[in-house]
């Protein structure tokens, strides 16, 4: 029996010491895992002091550190100076203006760059491009030379027109003598129209047609005889008339008839305006005839306006007819010719229109020609 019970005590003391040792070991691994925390905080605080410490002990221990402070206090005061200088050198090279790229451009190898030149400074207005322009005259490129022919003649700078004058006769380029010929109608220069008249027997025809048509802008009359000899060059005789027509040259009138049965519709229109601006009576009954509805519209109403110029009132009901065309240049026209010479009767068919009309602009064009009607009825009312 005692060892019955000394036995069952000895089993009781093994199974406590296990639930001891199974009770413990997670307390004694926290209690390990603790302590290497522990232990691992010091050695960083150790490793992170001693940065600290070194530069603690160094400006303490070099006085002469307020040398490196003093450099870069001038350093930075030198350094602004350098970089404020290169833009002023970039903005000394680069054109202060367009116009003073243009300038720059005219110095340029490359012909297009300095054909790009003259062009802006021909159409900058400027009175101060003519001295360039005058020294581009005399350029390699015949480009260049005819935008600063253009140029000088747009300016008005009439001390060039002699210049100008000269090269429409003798520049080797023929775009450039044909620039010459058409850009001196800006020039209106009675100067240049001898050597205008000479350049009608350029061989280009470009140089010709441009000259033909300068002549008549500019009314050149001693030019006639001339521009009724090109009336029997077809390729001429459209420009020739048109210029002749400018003139209102009577001499012309009668070749300037036979044009109105050209075959080429252009050429028609043109000796019909012709011979209304010249105002020649006699060609009326042709002229009457182109209001046929189997014309063209163009010559039918130009030669509407040109009867009513002659103070006639035959093309009045073409006239009326074209008021109401949608092409605005043909509608133009007819409102000219009824504005011209219109009665009683068109002020009222003018007023009808207007009232319905309700775009502005036509609506604008018919009150036009409604305040003219008005007036020459006035006028018409006060005569004796």
């Amino acid at each position: 029996m005692e060892e019955y019970t000394r036995i069952q005590i000895m089993k009781t003391i093994k199974t406590a010491s296990i639930f001891i040792t199974l009770l413990l070991t997670p307390a004694l691994f926290l209690c390990a895992q603790t302590a290497q925390q522990k232990t691992a905080k010091p050695a960083v605080k150790k490793a992170a002091a001693k940065p600290a410490a070194k530069p603690a002990v160094k400006p303490a221990a070099k006085p002469a550190a307020a040398v490196p402070a003093a450099k870069p206090a001038v350093t930075p005061a030198a350094k602004p100076a350098q970089p404020a200088a290169k833009p002023a050198a970039a903005a000394a090279k680069a054109p202060a203006t367009p116009f003073d790229e243009a300038v720059e451009k005219l110095k340029s190898k490359d012909p297009a760059v300095r054909r790009q030149g003259a062009d802006f400074l021909s159409q900058s207005r400027n009175q101060k491009a003519v001295s360039y322009l005058v020294k581009a005259l005399a350029d390699e490129a015949g480009a260049v030379r005819s935008s600063a022919v253009d140029g000088l003649c747009q300016l008005v700078n009439r001390d060039s027109t002699r210049k100008i004058s000269e090269m429409l006769l003798q520049d080797k380029d023929a775009l450039v003598r044909q620039q010459a010929a058409s850009s001196l109608s800006y020039m209106a220069d009675q100067t240049a129209a001898p050597a205008l008249v000479k350049a009608l027997k350029d061989d280009a025809l470009a140089v010709r047609y441009a000259a033909a048509n300068t002549l008549g802008a500019m009314h050149y009359a001693p030019a006639e005889d001339a521009l009724i000899d090109m009336l029997a060059d077809a390729s001429m005789r459209r420009v020739a008339i048109s210029a002749l027509g400018q003139l209102q040259s009577k001499k012309a009138a009668p070749e300037i008839f036979k044009a109105l049965a050209d075959q080429d519709k252009y050429t028609r229109l043109e000796a019909v305006r012709a011979l209304g601006a010249i105002g020649d009576k006699s060609a009326a009954p042709e002229m009457e005839k182109r209001l046929d509805r189997a014309e063209e519209p163009s010559v039918r109403v130009e030669a509407a306006l040109a009867l009513a110029k002659m103070g006639l009132t035959s093309g009045l009901v073409t006239a009326y007819e074209f008021v109401k065309s949608p092409d605005m240049s043909l509608k133009n026209q007819a409102l000219e010719v009824i504005g011209a010479v219109g009665d009683a009767r068109s002020l009222q068919f003018i007023e009808e229109i207007y009232a319905a009309e309700q775009n502005p602009v036509t609506k604008s064009m018919l009150d036009f020609t409604r305040q003219r009607l008005q007036a020459r009825q006035k006028m018409q009312q006060k005569r004796p």
